[in-house]
């Protein structure tokens, strides 16, 4: 339930008691027009002071142990019956006292008070005290998924924050060698790191970026790892013009790319080629494809790989970005053939829209 409709749904709850109450009385002994307005007083009375409760409760009371929210709700429910049936009395006997319903007989006057008194305040009691549950209820239904929206959002800001620091520590200290022979690509070196650092640390942005603007910081990684790595690293692409302003999560294919340096490139002394390929297929969903050499020894390798920390985390991204009732289901798949790994990752395709 949505907070701005809860008025809405309150005003149908009480419209539905008062149907309740006119209606059993109709069907049992008639409803005179006097009594009709009797009951809009009950429940407008009641309904009323149930609308100021819950107020109170938003500003005092909203963020309360459970047991004092629950008192609270009691409480309110029966200051809530008794203030409206308290309304209806006052109007019956201000209806007595026009005329416009016959007179207490003589000596019955409290008698007949207490009767109308507490023969409506539990049924006001229950209704209010019933609407009071069913409000606190999906009050923490709403907090829960708030608080499961802000811990979602806040592993995905970790997640896509997530640099390794043994590529920050190589980095460094093959920058720090180069700056006495090579000032010039030092300067450059140190261009590119500050701006992949700057761009994972970015909050204010949105979880998904253009994939014109990832491939630019790919390949900014890709400068700096082959500053290790020199002419072992090589590196090709094959984007579709279409998928240019794609939408993908952020830092997506500098994970795909380390993932290959580490368990492909790096364990090869000649290196290899990493290849990278994305097109756009049945016009609704993105292909990524990243491909890397293996070592013989890991020709035969199993699926257990899959449990690899880059793997699972582009898997833990995936599931908190992209909805279960997507028109096309995220998914990500690790496959062997002929001394090469592919990894190959399927989004729904959506487009960037620049904001006007």
């Amino acid at each position: 339930m949505q907070s701005r409709y809860v008025h809405y749904y309150q005003l149908l709850a009480w419209l539905s008691v008062f149907s309740v109450i006119t209606g059993s009385i109709h069907f049992t002994r008639g409803l005179a027009h006097q009594e009709i307005y009797f009951a809009i007083t009950l429940i407008f009375g009641t309904g009323l002071y149930s609308y100021v409760s819950r107020y109170g409760f938003k500003r005092f009371f909203n963020t309360a142990n459970i047991f004092y929210q629950v008192i609270y709700f009691i409480v309110q429910s029966m200051l809530g019956a008794s203030f409206g049936t308290s309304l209806m009395v006052l109007c019956i006997l201000l209806f007595i006292y026009f005329g416009s319903v016959p007179p207490i007989p003589e000596g019955m006057h409290w008698f007949a008070i207490k009767t109308m008194f507490w023969g409506n305040w539990y049924n006001m009691f229950g209704a209010s005290l019933f609407w009071s549950v069913v409000y606190l209820l999906l009050t923490k239904v709403r907090q829960l998924y708030a608080i499961k929206e802000a811990l979602a959002s806040s592993q995905l800001e970790v997640l896509s924050q997530q640099l390794n620091p043994h590529f920050l520590f190589n980095t460094l200290n093959n920058i720090r060698a180069s700056i006495l022979e090579e000032p010039h690509k030092a300067r450059d070196s140190l261009a590119q790191l500050s701006d992949m650092l700057r761009y994972s640390l970015e909050q204010h942005q949105s979880a998904k970026v253009r994939l014109e603007k990832e491939l630019e910081i790919l390949q900014e990684y890709i400068a700096l790892c082959k500053i290790q790595y020199e002419d072992r690293l090589r590196f090709e692409s094959e984007v579709s013009d279409e998928a240019q302003c794609a939408l993908i999560p952020k830092m997506l294919l500098q994970l795909c790319v380390e993932n290959a340096i580490k368990h492909g490139v790096a364990r090869l002394v000649d290196g290899g080629v990493i290849s990278l390929k994305i097109t756009i297929e049945q016009a609704n969903a993105l292909h990524i494809h990243v491909s890397n050499p293996l070592p013989k020894v890991n020709e035969n390798i199993s699926t257990q790989s899959n449990a690899g920390i880059g793997i699972k985390n582009i898997r833990r991204r995936l599931a908190l970005l992209y909805p279960k009732n997507s028109v096309v289901s995220p998914s990500l798949s690790l496959s062997y053939d002929n001394g090469f790994a592919t990894v190959s990752i399927v989004l729904p395709l959506e487009q960037f829209e620049e904001k006007k």
